[in-house]
């Protein structure tokens, strides 16, 4: 038996006719066949009934039909077979379920003159298979009718993926932890030197280890827009350079990694891992990009309104690597590798509201900065409240 309920979206569908003279009237327009041609995502034009009265070739693969004549009339839930458009008489959008359907809402949205609008979408088919789709609304007027543009791309394999690596970085540092805590509590024995010197070096290997997967989520965490920043007040800018100095040379002994003879002390609000991560990566570029014997200098000036951070290694940057510098996996170290510079441009601007640049000459070598507002103390903790809220 049928629950009672007053469906989400409205019932009332168009006549077979009116469809056919809407599909008819959006063929003749050209441009709607160039561009449906082109888009990557399933794309279908609604009437104001929510049936579909065009829809790109896309579609027809997905749902493995020969011609969009078979999906004309048709609502988006009852062309990829949902579950609940077969719930009520009236179909797609008029069952209870529908209250809670991206798509669905999306669509409404769109028919109040919205333009843009996008949700995610959770849809079982009747045979049983699970789709996650990300869909889009919009708002279109044509010769004097009211649509909506909608199109929709399956995400299933991008959430597989975000809870896969959800549950390797878990189990990962559940594994490395232990390693850790028990190096650390090695030190405080009295042991020979030569086991205590191993035990150093096991010790900062693991620390570094967490580091790096640490840096590795936040990285995947900020390309999906879910990274949330740990704000930190009074940074010290000297203290930081100090320690990335510190760490530096220990990694890489055989390069000169000092501190500039001149370095501004002043103070930040931010989230000291992703910076110190910005700036280990800028010391890691120069320290690889040096030989043996040259010099790498980092230093920290304050301008009064931001705070400038910089790494300067002697080396020319050609020409075909500087206009490639900033893009994901491009390295000149060979495959596997150019995440570095990446991700220091997307740390820092997209997150740290600061900004990135460089500058490499034949006679003065490569200087790469980064610098931070000083006034984004306050623009980031009301961030943060945001989005604890």
């Amino acid at each position: 038996m049928r629950a009672s309920f007053l469906p989400f979206a409205p019932a009332e569908r168009a006549s077979d006719e009116d469809v056919l003279r809407n599909a008819q009237l959006l063929k003749t327009e050209g441009i709607f066949e160039h561009f449906s041609c082109v888009t990557p995502f399933i794309l279908m034009i609604l009437n104001e009934q929510r049936q579909i009265v065009y829809s790109n070739q896309r579609l027809m693969e997905m749902i493995a039909v020969g011609s969009d004549v078979e999906v004309l009339g048709q609502r988006p839930g009852e062309v990829f077979d949902c579950i609940h458009a077969y719930e009520a008489d009236a179909g797609c959008g008029t069952t209870e379920f529908c209250c809670e359907c991206g798509a669905a809402k999306a669509i409404l949205k769109a028919q109040t003159g919205e333009v843009g609008i996008q949700k995610e979408c959770r849809l079982i088919t009747r045979s049983g298979e699970a789709f996650e789709l990300r869909v889009w609304a919009s708002s279109y007027a044509f010769k004097g009718r009211n649509y909506t543009v909608f199109s929709l791309t399956d995400i299933r394999h991008e959430k597989r993926r975000q809870i896969l690596e959800r549950l390797f970085f878990h189990d990962v540092n559940n594994m490395l932890m232990p390693i850790v805590g028990f190096s650390e509590f090695l030190e405080t024995l009295s042991l020979p030197d030569d086991v205590a010197e191993c035990v150093t070096a096991m010790r900062d290997a693991s620390r570094e280890l967490a580091s790096e997967i640490a840096s590795h989520s936040k990285l995947l965490q900020a390309e999906d827009g879910r990274l949330t920043l740990e704000l930190v007040d009074g940074i010290s800018s000297v203290t930081l350079v100090d320690e990335l100095v510190r760490m530096a040379k220990k990694i890489w002994g055989d390069t000169r990694i000092t501190r500039a003879e001149r370095c501004d002390e002043f103070l930040l609000t931010t989230d000291r891992a992703i910076l110190y991560r910005v700036l280990f990566n800028m010391v890691k570029n120069a320290a690889e990009a040096s030989s043996r014997g040259e010099v790498v200098v980092v230093s920290c000036l304050s301008t009064g309104s931001d705070g400038i951070f910089s790494v300067h290694n002697p080396n020319f940057i050609p020409r075909a690597t500087r206009l490639q510098i900033f893009q994901r996996s491009f390295s000149t170290k060979g495959k596997g590798r150019g995440i570095g510079t990446y991700s220091m441009k997307l740390f820092a601007e997209q997150y740290l509201k600061g900004r990135v640049w460089f500058k490499t000459s034949e006679n003065e070598g490569t200087t790469f900065y980064v610098s931070l507002p000083l006034l984004f103390c306050e623009e980031a903790r009301e961030l943060s409240v945001s989005q604890l809220g």
